[in-house]
């Protein structure tokens, strides 16, 4: 490890410790001044405070992780403010029920003395994060990387990187017909190397060179490879064998998910009335149009169901054909412009969900004919059907509108294939983050492939 890297690495440290800092005093503040003034002096008191810290300080440091509120260098500052205020308000929601438990009513707690804890953490925090953001910029320098590929879909990861040019140096592109030599006296000069569809024997080579050498690989991943994430290692006498056991769910997490998609559709309905009210009447008075629109969508096993949006298009913008929104649509109305950045055009959907048409979390549903288009081209694509639709999902916290088919593809197969309580609760707290990204509600290019984008 070089000099720059050990002290990229204790400012990383440095700035975790005095965000758990921050997250320890504010934390105990709050508690203090609702709940403390009337105690005696003692150690019953600073105990209390001390384990109220303590608590809070791991709530916010479990959804600072799920945020990615501490990776510094990687994101810039005003995603790292962001996620960091989202960490800490959820935690702030927690300590305020604690509270509420501990009064039991809600007259003797004292807003104001939340609203001034937010923000010192919001101070606080936003003041480590551009001292540790400079310090960091001093040491940090374009992460060396290469990339060997075997078919031309390797030009969109290449286009993503060289918009990226303080977080990545490309020193060289392959094919993975290139001598071996060549590519290793590159890869000799990197930290990582990119496989795109390469063929198994340069996987191999470059994969042994990598183990020996330290260097990170990153491997593209095709159907098969994750039809076997649930793989195990099997005996057949003395030769061991990947074994792609299908595991069954587990045993209560179908009931624990519909009553989870009950109770959290029934509180966004009654949490967001103000929000769905609001927007009705803003699409009545921007046109006179309906204020919802329905359109048939593919839920588990294919059955068809009517799912619910508010209208963020202009009266009849299809006549009848399906076609994907764009970037700059004319067809959006300013009113639909500002919902679908934020995601409300989504909310009724919280009715599909009660209906049991949908899931809170699962694949997005698409449209039939979309469907039946992206299937001739990719035949994996019916292998989504296999849960519930769902009104957010892996692949629309991790995607964006416009990733390709394929990719999105491959992330519902990897929730597919991970689905839990656990993870279906880590989906729904990251979609709080991603509802603000801009970049997540973007349309497609007007040049972009809907169906089949890379083979």
């Amino acid at each position: 490890m070089t000099r720059k890297e050990r002290f990229k690495n204790k400012i990383k440290e440095v700035y975790t410790f005095m965000s758990l800092v921050i997250a320890f005093i504010t934390a105990a503040l709050i508690w203090y001044w609702n709940v403390a003034p009337g105690w005696g002096e003692g150690f019953f008191g600073y105990r209390t405070l001390t384990l109220v810290g303590i608590m809070f300080a791991v709530v916010y440091f479990f959804f600072a992780k799920m945020y990615d509120a501490h990776k510094i260098g990687l994101y810039r500052l005003q995603e790292l403010a962001f996620s960091q205020m989202l960490s800490f308000s959820i935690g702030d929601f927690c300590l305020f029920v604690a509270t509420f438990f501990w009064f039991h009513n809600f007259s003797r707690i004292s807003l104001r003395f939340f609203l001034l804890g937010f923000v010192l953490q919001f101070t606080g925090i936003v003041l480590v994060t551009f001292v540790c953001n400079r310090l960091y910029a001093r040491f940090d320098e374009p992460r060396k990387i290469m990339i060997v590929y075997g078919s031309q879909d390797y030009l969109r990861l290449l286009k993503k990187m060289k918009e990226k040019k303080y977080r990545y140096e490309i020193l060289g592109t392959y094919e993975d017909t290139t001598d071996p030599e060549i590519i290793f006296k590159t890869l000799s000069k990197c930290k990582d190397i990119y496989l795109c569809d390469v063929s198994e024997e340069v996987e191999k080579r470059v994969m042994i060179f990598c183990d020996a050498h330290h260097k990170d690989m990153h491997t593209s991943m095709d159907m098969s490879d994750l039809l076997k994430l649930s793989h195990e290692v099997s005996h057949t006498f003395d030769t061991p064998y990947l074994r792609n056991k299908k595991m069954p769910e587990a045993w209560y997490y179908a009931g624990v998910k519909r009553t989870a998609d009950v109770i959290i559709a029934l509180l966004g309905i009654l949490i967001l009335s103000p929000v769905l009210i609001i927007t009705s009447v803003l699409i009545k008075a921007y046109d006179g149009g309906p204020v919802l629109y329905s359109q048939k969508r593919l839920t588990k096993d294919g059955r068809v169901f009517d799912i619910y949006k508010f209208r963020s298009m202009k009266v009849d913008s299809e006549n009848g054909v399906a076609r994907l929104a764009s970037k700059n649509d004319d067809r959006i109305t300013p009113v639909g412009n500002v919902i679908r950045k934020l995601r409300i055009d989504e909310l009724p959907q919280l009715f599909n969900i009660l209906k049991n048409d949908m899931s809170v979390v699962g694949p997005r549903p698409e449209r039939p004919e979309i469907a039946e288009q992206y299937e001739k081209e990719i035949p994996e694509f019916g292998l989504r059907l296999k849960v519930k639709a769902g009104l957010t999902g892996y692949a629309q916290v991790y995607g964006k509108y416009n990733t390709t088919p394929l990719d999105k593809l491959k992330l519902d197969l990897l929730y597919i294939s991970q689905r839990s309580v656990l993870f279906d609760l880590r989906i729904i707290f990251y979609t709080l983050k991603i509802v603000f990204i801009p970049e997540s509600s973007e349309g497609v290019s007007e040049d972009q492939v809907t169906a089949l984008e890379n083979k």
